[in-house]
């Protein structure tokens, strides 16, 4: 099959639904399918593999970080997707390149799918000037609306269905969890003792890491607050946040205020190499997102042998076994707080959780995620 993946958000950002797609993409090469993708450009960057078609973009400023956004208008990308001879689309996020996907797959009668990644309401704060209550209802009846036109959306959780459902979302819907190489996590030769040692902390320090970007939406200071409560009662503890983003300076500065600038450890952005050992070194990922469809960063994690204490929400819900891989909690810094210290207090717990969570991390494996977008595109195309 020839495939046309349009997303809004690519390499070399590296957040969690560029690294779905790029993994994607990988498998369905891997299985002797060809794949496309459709992205926007970024200053200075040139692509170093071929079949990515770049639309032009603009950059804006969001809390001292830089986004881009593609410019789908005027563009002659109608002639190369036809030109191509796509058996199949696939879509990414419902407005901008998810559009020009939805235009092509009517003019030229080529299959949609659509893939819902986030929970675009809890993203309204990022439409400025509009009261938050107008912006989630515009954004409801957009996502609504795009996905209704699609010939299948895909979830990847049992929650994110019936939440599809409850916003009137009648089209075809298809539970598929996301992958990750899993082995790539697994089989790391990680030297905790040196990671360690490069970050100021200690080998008998209980090292907690949690990995994002540092934006509103993922609700980092929830767990700095947290991880202030757990210090009290634990001084053997630190916490690693890894990512970059607008309220990173406020975070640094809150953990300052509340005399932990010395407690948390600010990596800024890491490459792969880097976050596989950092995980491998760490004692427990934790996870504070409202906004997940699934959280393949916890799924990480966990294949490097991490337990995860995270707040129950959807798409997380379908990845930790609470009491057995990790905990899931409310949404008190209490209750969070008491998780993990459970966890942090109990090596035997600790190692058997850690196991635990490599042999459940084993489900989110890329080739059987394959097979079944293969499949879908298949039943699709027919």
């Amino acid at each position: 099959m020839r495939i046309g993946m349009f997303i809004n958000y690519y390499t070399p950002s590296k957040g969690g639904m560029e690294t779905s797609v790029i993994n994607l993409s990988k498998g369905l090469e891997g299985s002797g399918h060809e794949v496309f993708i459709f992205a926007p450009q970024y200053p200075n960057y040139q692509d170093e593999v071929k079949n990515i078609y770049r639309y032009k973009s603009v950059r804006f400023n969001y809390g001292g970080y830089f986004y881009v956004i593609p410019i789908p208008f005027g563009s002659k990308m109608k002639e190369v997707v036809k030109d191509l001879k796509l058996d199949i689309l696939h879509s990414h996020q419902p407005y901008s390149l998810g559009s020009e996907a939805l235009k092509f797959s009517k003019e030229l009668n080529i299959p949609l799918v659509f893939t819902y990644h986030i929970k675009y309401e809890d993203y309204s704060h990022y439409i400025p000037l509009v009261p938050g209550f107008i912006a989630k209802k515009y954004i409801r009846k957009v996502t609504v609306g795009y996905s209704n036109q699609c010939d299948n959306v895909i979830a990847p959780s049992t929650a994110i269905k019936t939440l599809l459902r409850d916003h009137k979302i009648v089209a075809p819907i298809s539970i598929i969890p996301s992958g990750i190489d899993i082995d790539n996590f697994a089989n790391s030769t990680c030297q905790r003792n040196q990671i360690r040692e490069k970050y100021k902390i200690k080998s008998d320090e209980i090292m907690l890491i949690t990995a994002s970007r540092l934006v509103e939406e993922k609700n980092i200071k929830f767990i700095v607050e947290s991880f202030s409560l757990m210090k009290k009662k634990f001084g053997k503890i630190k916490l690693m946040i890894v990512g970059d983003g607008a309220v990173r300076k406020e975070l640094e500065e809150m953990a300052k205020n509340i005399g932990l600038e010395k407690d948390v450890v600010f990596t800024g952005l890491v490459d792969k190499n880097e976050i596989i050992n950092l995980y491998q070194a760490s004692d427990i990922f934790v996870f504070a997102s409202h906004t997940e469809t699934q959280g393949l960063v916890a799924v990480e994690a966990m294949a490097a042998g991490s337990p995860v204490v995270a707040i129950r929400a959807s798409g997380i819900e379908d990845i930790v076994q609470d009491g057995e891989d990790g905990f899931l909690t409310s949404n008190s810094e209490e209750e969070f707080a008491e998780k993990v210290l459970q966890i942090a207090g109990n090596e035997e717990l600790r190692k058997k959780m850690a196991e635990k969570a490599k042999e459940n991390a084993r489900k989110f494996e890329i080739v059987p995620w394959v097979e079944k977008i293969v499949k879908l595109y298949r039943s699709l195309i027919k």
